[in-house]
């Protein structure tokens, strides 16, 4: 695992001094080192989104289960994997990419750190190599930069694809999070993350659209009608 990860590491610095060959800029290098990772994941992405939008459509219909079966969870699980069956939805669809991504961060994290790595090179008047400490920005507001936009970036695309009042409110710190994670960071890293969000909000908008807060027993197309979820008794018969 470890010379595999080590390889990533060198082929990520590799492609980013192939880009600063051709751009003369580290800062530009690191942006169309961003956009090659993100078309590379695209179709895993791609994938991602569907199943999110599909498990949106199926909302209403879960969330009418765990009520009519909260005080029965194994009854309930089971019919909730039958709703899945039914729409040929995996809820694990998303995963993956989710998956893929995080060596990739930390791979990016170690070629960012590597000395020299820059060789002293600005973007925007910034040092690439430099972490945005709060002593630093208290010499050099600039810095402030990365920060805000890497917590804004995050929060707009959480406020896009999180359309879940709960899961909201779980999410509500994750932006400031991003923010301070910037701040012990290089700043050449801060460029990937606010670079990589707004490619996600674009794949999100082109992919899914944006959705509204899923309306009752919402089908998820002509070829998958909505299941009736609350089915009536049938005339004639007596409650049990």
């Amino acid at each position: 695992m470890i010379a595999l990860y080590n390889a990533i590491v060198d082929f990520l610095a590799q492609i980013l001094g192939i880009f600063y060959l051709w751009t003369g800029s580290y800062g530009i290098a690191i942006v169309l080192l961003t956009l090659a990772v993100k078309l590379t994941l695209h179709p895993l992405t791609r994938r991602q989104l569907r199943s999110m939008k599909e498990m949106q459509y199926l909302a209403p219909q879960m969330a009418a289960l765990r009520e009519r079966y909260k005080g029965d969870s194994q009854r309930m699980n089971m019919e909730v994997m039958n709703l899945y069956r039914a729409h040929k939805v995996n809820p694990l669809g998303g995963c993956l990419p989710l998956v893929l991504q995080i060596p990739i961060l930390y791979a990016l994290f170690a070629v960012f750190r590597r000395p020299d790595i820059f060789n002293g090179a600005t973007f925007l008047g910034m040092p690439l190599e430099q972490i945005p400490t709060l002593g630093r920005i208290a010499s050099n507001p600039l810095l402030l930069v990365w920060p805000i936009l890497s917590g804004i970036t995050t929060y707009l695309q959480q406020r896009m694809s999180v359309t879940d009042p709960q899961q909201a409110r779980m999410f509500i710190f994750m932006p400031f999070m991003v923010a301070y994670f910037a701040t012990v960071v290089p700043v050449g890293m801060s460029i990937y993350w606010t670079v990589s969000t707004v490619a996600y909000i674009l794949e999100y908008y082109i992919v899914v659209g944006r959705l509204a807060p899923p309306a009752p027993a919402a089908p998820i197309g002509p070829d998958k009608p909505a299941i009736a979820v609350l089915p009536q008794r049938p005339k004639g018969t007596k409650k049990k």
